[in-house]
């Protein structure tokens, strides 16, 4: 605004000479006189490669826990490259129609399946289905649900005679198979479900039926096309009497044939955001008969007398849930990595501003993809140990029923919270990359828009996150409970046994910046915003009672919630910290341990006005988190290029011509596009109907006149 002694006519020029200097182009953006006609993105990443501080080698060989594994997985990529039949023949896999990749992608499993069953190192066969889970999502999600979630449903609910009886069939994939959870008026809430399974004494079979629109089994990946056999989860209804429910065997398809079998109807739920060679289907039951011996009777039983016996815990219903759970941190590795890769090797080519610099350089670039990258080395240190304990846990079911039943509520509580607010994360960190590569990410031959549609494809089934967080939330309620009328509790919530202690201390213990970056300082913080979070969340739904109790938890739902979130990404810390401790002689330590320091960091900033509103944190507190954050930011991205480089994903993989190892991405861009052109002629349409519009008579024209 002019001052009254100043002309608005000067003000008026100073505006409009301030708006001249930001449109006029000043010689600096003449790139190519700059640099010679040279690219530069060629030199800029070799430069970012040369200046790596740690061995990127070392590195790989830590994210795939060895160099014997490394070096399977090389040539298992080598070898998807060389097949014909596992490879993409010819094209743009984008430019695929969806029966197109749906027939790609059986072909490819098919044929993985076959080599399979030919090599005789085990280590090479498991590399070969690593490297197709990273070359096409499909392939690895399709296999994922007849592998993981229809083989462990049987693992964890079936008796031994079942095993015996299925397990040869699903190891050689003579039945596929798939997992039947979700409804469509219900999702993944398991009480909600509709679909029953009524015990008929007469025959000694279940019926299974679908008794509404809503009962209908929804987002089912293989039972739209492919799958043979379902293992369907129902309400068990035995005498008229609702037992809850329970898991049985349904077969869906003649193998022989492929034709749908009497009373069973499945369908394509069509188009998706991404993954399209996975038939994700709908399956409606009419009245399905079914052999007793088809319910799981490892835990719940129906015996050949008519006897049923229920299973010692209701938790139990939901064990084959925690590996689906736990299996989001390994599928968001595989596009994660994918997507950083992209947007980092991007990042560092692409050059824009006063003095063509690197847009990686930028501050907003930094904060945007560093934590990303930073986030995908704890989740892949994480996994490792997440899934050691689970295969511990897993190995209960068959020789300790009691530890088996004493884990399976941690591990319920942990899958559920990592499950929710580690996606949550996933879909910030895609944002942030299809951010990072400005317009290019929304072409489908860059990758990043397809990674993300498979990511929100693979985590639907469990719909909305806040489900999963209220889950934790109400563990965490428990366990709070527990201890304070004097259970000792273990795993994640083990901090309940000392909620008294912790909460005395209502200020923090902080003395210098250099605090922050003590793993334990980080981890005590958290604690004490658990146990106070849960604590008072804890007194309100006490003081509402068991008549209040459903109001009281919905009004204060979004304190729960966040109650959730910081507790997950507290032990998610703590893994971490736990996973690392293997790598401590080896020279990538110092990089594992500053990736570490960053998101703790990140998780206290996120947390920030938590600390804020209870006092525990002041302003002096919040600037120096934020600060730090800043800084570690700016530090981490001198290694960028070298930390997507150690995922060692080939370019053939990648599919993303601006993701180029090279560098060179600009002419790999326009030749793809470029051969994307099915033709330059005239589209099939413009007779039909540009035409007759270009060549409408203007008015007052002679007819028959060409003017």
């Amino acid at each position: 605004m002019s001052s009254p002694s100043e002309p608005a006519s000067t003000v008026a020029a100073a505006r409009l000479a301030a708006v001249q200097s930001q449109l006029t182009v000043q010689p600096c953006f003449n790139r190519h006189a700059i640099h010679n006609d040279q690219p530069t993105g060629p030199a800029d990443l070799a430069r970012e490669r040369a200046n790596a501080s740690f061995p990127v080698d070392e590195m790989t060989k830590v994210l795939f826990r060895g160099e014997e594994n490394v070096k399977a997985l090389q040539l298992a990529f080598q070898t998807i490259q060389r097949d014909p039949a596992l490879r993409m023949d010819k094209g743009h896999h984008y430019d695929l129609t969806r029966a197109e990749d749906r027939e790609m992608t059986m072909r490819q499993i098919a044929r993985a399946v076959e080599l399979n069953k030919h090599m005789k190192d085990r280590r090479q066969a498991q590399a070969l289905f690593k490297a197709m889970s990273f070359y096409t999502e499909s392939f690895s999600m399709r296999i994922y649900v007849h592998e993981m979630l229809f083989r462990q449903a049987l693992t964890l609910f079936g008796t031994a005679e079942q095993q015996d009886q299925w397990m040869d069939d699903i190891n050689n994939w003579r039945v596929i198979g798939c997992f039947a959870m979700t409804e469509l008026g219900h999702s993944s809430n398991l009480r909600g479900l509709e679909t029953t399974s009524t015990y008929d004494r007469a025959t000694s079979e279940f019926v299974i039926h679908s008794p509404s629109l809503t009962a209908t089994k929804w987002w089912i990946g293989m039972s739209g096309e492919t799958a043979t056999h379902t293992v369907a989860i129902c309400q068990t209804i035995i005498d008229g009497e609702n037992h809850g429910i329970n898991w049985f065997i349904v077969p869906l398809r003649d193998p022989k044939t492929g034709r749908l079998l009497p009373g069973v109807t499945c369908g394509d739920i069509g188009h998706k955001a991404g993954r399209q060679g996975l038939d994700n289907g709908w399956i409606q039951f009419t009245s399905v008969r079914i052999p007793r011996q088809n319910m799981l009777m490892r835990w719940a039983s129906m015996s050949s007398e008519g006897v049923f016996t229920p299973s010692p815990s209701p938790v139990l219903s939901y064990a084959t849930l925690i590996p689906e759970r736990f299996s989001i941190l390994g599928g968001s590795q595989a596009i994660l990595s994918q997507a950083l890769t992209i947007a980092v090797r991007y990042g560092a080519v692409r050059r824009q501003g006063n003095h063509d610099e690197q847009i990686l350089d930028y501050q907003t670039h930094q904060t945007s993809l560093m934590p990303g990258l930073a986030f995908i080395y704890l989740l892949n240190v994480v996994d490792r140990v997440l899934c050691e304990k689970w295969e511990e846990v897993a190995g209960y079911a068959q020789t300790d029923a009691g530890a088996f039943l004493k884990e399976i509520p941690d591990q319920h509580g942990v899958s559920a919270g990592f499950k929710g607010a580690l996606a949550w994360y996933v879909t910030d960190v895609l944002e942030n990359c299809r951010r990072a590569c400005g317009g290019h990410a929304y072409s489908s031959y860059n990758a990043i828009a397809g990674l993300t549609g498979d990511f929100g494809v693979m985590t639907t089934g469990g719909g909305d996150n806040v489900v999963l967080m209220q889950q934790s939330a109400r563990y965490l309620m428990s366990a709070l409970k527990w201890a304070d009328e004097g259970q000792e509790v273990t795993g994640s919530v083990s901090y309940f046994n000392d909620y008294k202690a912790t909460i005395a201390n209502n200020k923090t213990t902080y003395q210098d910046p250099r605090d922050l970056l003590q793993h334990k300082f980080v981890v005590d913080v958290l604690t004490w915003a658990c146990a106070k979070k849960a604590v008072d969340l804890g007194a309100k739904l006490a003081e509402a009672g068991k008549a209040e109790f459903d109001q009281a938890w919905n009004e204060n739902q979004t304190e729960l919630v966040r109650l959730a979130d910081v507790h997950a990404w507290r032990y998610f810390l703590i893994l971490y910290q736990r996973g690392i401790q293997r790598e401590k002689k080896s020279v990538v330590y110092p990089m594992l341990v500053k990736m570490g320091q960053l998101m703790s960091t990140f998780v206290l900033r996120k947390h920030l006005d938590l600390f804020l509103e209870e006092n525990y944190f002041d302003g002096t507190h919040a600037k120096v988190i934020r600060q730090l954050f800043l800084d570690q930011c700016k530090d981490l991205r001198k290694d960028a290029v070298p930390l997507v480089d150690a995922w060692a994903i080939p370019d053939f993989v990648l599919k993303a011509p601006i993701g180029k190892y090279d560098g060179n991405i600009y002419p790999a861009y326009f030749g793809t596009v470029n051969a994307a052109q099915k033709s330059f002629e005239p589209p099939a349409y413009w007779h039909k109907y540009a035409a007759p519009l270009l060549n409408a008579p203007r008015p007052g024209a002679k007819k028959g006149c060409n003017c």
